[in-house]
Order: structure tokens, then sequence, then C-alpha cells
């Protein structure tokens, strides 16, 4: 998942000032909700009018089938049990049919605890998701007292804006200006797409006004990684990196990913060419690159085994899962043994395979997932010279 002053201004507002990226913004007033079918918590006789000042309200798009809008689905009960005798609202709307979606309301009973309702031919998606530039699901706008759309975000980040918008602390002000940087930075990337010679110089600028922004400096990486800017994404992750610890070891894992993506279409790219020279160069940046990540060096030698010539690339693949058994991750479920069988298994290595596959198995207590690996290691084993003649 997704703008910068070191110009002088005249020359920012000029290069910024391509098209108003977002025809709606923070602070706008909210417009009403054109509904076909109220599932649960309202009806056409009595509806919820996000448009009324007598609430706050929490206005969310989702639908049956997204798997993150599922996960939500609880956290949104939570909050309004939480704020219900607060004066908040919350409505999730889906523009699917009533078909698809009262039978999962039912089903889901009281985990899902407030207002649903049908969205009528797109229309309240028009002018919320569309007019506000969102393009994913599960997405939230909050809705103030005075009927302005104050916050707008993954419905699993908006516990503090909702405390403070119900609290009255919420500076609204603030929320404002980074709305702008955000439709700054969307303007941006139309430059960085386009080749701009300004793009860099722009770029370089927004990252100075965004300052320890956290959500803003996080769209930075991804519509820079979308354009495969990877100078301004790492800068703007040293940036990420000092705003506070947790933000730092966010910094680093995203680059870590980013870095493994990148070298992998490098990896590809030498192997392809027969660049022994390029290879050699490739692999020891990715040992050095990824040395602290043991999922992320794991996955990079499961991904290059599945290449054609695995024999010839054997010792630098082992050589990852080598360096992924002496970083210590508890969490790695399975481990670098399991990735060891898959690439013995893809060289031709049966007897090294079957050694690696009996230590990966022994080490997994979950009989599901061990029933999982034991089928996909036996779909990838080479047939033996007397398995071919019984055939």
């Amino acid at each position: 998942m997704k703008k910068f002053y070191s110009l002088s201004i005249a020359a920012l507002v000029l290069s910024l000032s391509l098209t108003g990226a977002l025809a709606d913004k923070i602070g706008d007033k909210a417009k009403p909700l054109h509904i076909s079918e109220w599932v649960k918590g309202a009806t056409a006789e009595a509806p919820v009018n996000v448009t009324d000042g007598k609430n706050v309200y929490v206005v969310e798009f989702w639908a049956t089938w997204c798997g993150p809008c599922r996960t939500s689905i609880p956290h949104l009960t939570a909050l309004q049990k939480q704020y219900k005798d607060k004066g908040v609202v919350f409505v999730g709307i889906s523009n699917e049919t009533m078909e698809e979606v009262k039978p999962f309301v039912e089903k889901q009973a009281e985990k899902m605890d407030y207002v649903v309702a049908l969205d009528k031919e797109r229309l309240t998606s028009d002018d919320y998701m569309r007019a506000y530039g969102q393009n994913g699901i599960p997405t939230a706008f909050i809705i103030n007292k005075k009927g302005q759309i104050a916050w707008m975000g993954h419905p699993m980040d908006m516990d503090d804006p909702l405390e403070e918008i119900v609290t009255g602390t919420y500076d609204l002000e603030a929320a404002i200006k980074a709305d702008e940087m955000r439709s700054k930075i969307t303007d941006f990337v139309k430059l960085l797409r386009e080749k701009d010679p300004k793009a860099k110089e722009t770029g370089d600028a927004l990252l100075k006004e965004i300052g320890k922004n956290v959500d803003l400096l996080m769209q930075m990486v991804n519509e820079c990684y979308g354009a495969r800017e990877y100078d301004l994404i790492f800068r703007a992750l040293d940036q990420l990196a000092t705003v506070d610890d947790s933000s730092a070891t966010r910094a680093k894992n995203i680059r870590t990913q980013i870095e493994s993506v990148r070298l992998s279409g490098l990896y590809k790219e030498a192997l392809a060419a027969n660049d022994q020279e390029a290879l050699k160069s490739i692999q020891k940046e990715v040992l050095e690159k990824l040395k602290d990540d043991a999922r992320r060096l794991s996955l990079f030698a499961y991904e290059m085994g599945k290449l054609e010539d695995v024999k010839s690339q054997l010792s630098f693949l082992v050589s990852l899962l080598d360096a992924a058994d002496k970083v210590e991750d508890k969490t790695l479920v399975p481990g670098p043994e399991f990735y060891r069988a898959v690439i013995y298994y893809r060289a031709g290595e049966t007897a090294k395979g079957d050694a690696s596959s009996e230590k990966a198995l022994s080490t997994i207590t979950n009989q599901t997932l061990k029933n999982q690996m034991v089928d996909y290691l036996k779909s990838i084993k080479p047939t033996t010279a007397e398995e071919k003649k019984a055939e």
C-alpha cells in the first residue's frame, strides 16, 4: 500500500497545480446517503441522516467478499458499543444485492451489530469513495457533529481520531492540511509517471514539508513504489525511521521487503543473461541487505528456486537458508529447513531433500499444516528410477 518544499514557493505551487486531484476534501460537508435498502438497524421510515448534525457518524464501505472487511467487522461492532451512548452511529454500506448481504449479516449476528445498508446505484460510493479518491475497501469516513468529513481511512486505524472527534479534541485544521498534502502527493506521482524533470526536485521539497507525518510518509512510499522510484522510497523510509521506535521498525521491515523485490528482479535478469559477474554482485548484495530477515531470505530462495536452472544456483540458494537459520525468528513457520527441502528436491538432490524434509516436519505441531507440507513436498519430490519403472 498509496508534494515537498526545497523549491521556491512560486515554483512549487506551479509544479503542483497540475490538477485538483480530489474533488472533495477533509472539512467539506458530508453528502446524504443514497440507500436502496436498509439491511439492519434502520428502515426506510426511520433512515440514518448523516447530515442532521445530531450525531457523529461513521460511514464504512465494505463487501461480503472482502477479507479485510470481514476482519474489521468485530472491531466496528466494539466501537459502536463503546460509543453508542456518546452519540456515534456506525453505518456499513455495500454495493452488493440484498440476496448477497442479508444472509451474511444474519450469520454474523451480534458480531455485526450496527446499521447496514445497500448503496443505491453506487451513488453513495461516488459521493464518498470516488469523490475523495479512495479506491480500496474497507474505507471509513467520520462525520463530525457539524456535518463535516473529519477523517477517512482504514477502519482499523480510526480509534484515536474517533475518540478525539467525540471528545472535541480533534485538530480538524491539521487534518485538512494533511489532506491537502495527500492531494499534492497524488499530483507529484503524475510528474513521476510522466518522467517530468521537475519530479525529483519536487519530491525533495515534499519530503521536507511532510516532516514526521507517518500517514503521509507511507503514502509517499506507496506512490513512489508504484513508480519504482527507489531513491525517494528509501529517503522517505529514512525519514519514517526518525519518528519513533515503532516507525523505525516499520521502516526497516518495508525497506527489506522492497529490497527483496528489487533484487529478485535484478537476479532474474542476470540469470537469464547468464551474466556471471552481475550474478555474483547481486548474490552478495542479497546476503547483505536481507541478512537480518529470515522470512525474506527463505522466500527469496524459494522464489529463485522456481526458476529452471536450479542446480547452477544451488550453492547460493542454500547459503541464503543457512543465513536464515542464524536469524532468531520464532514466528517463521515453516522454517528454513522446509525451504531447504524444496530447493534440494527441485535440484534433483533427493537424499538431501528427504533429510531436510524430515527435519522440517519434525518441528511442526499443527497437524493440518503438517499434512499440507507433506502433500506439497510429495508433489515436487523427484521420481526415482524404481518408481519410473513401476509406472
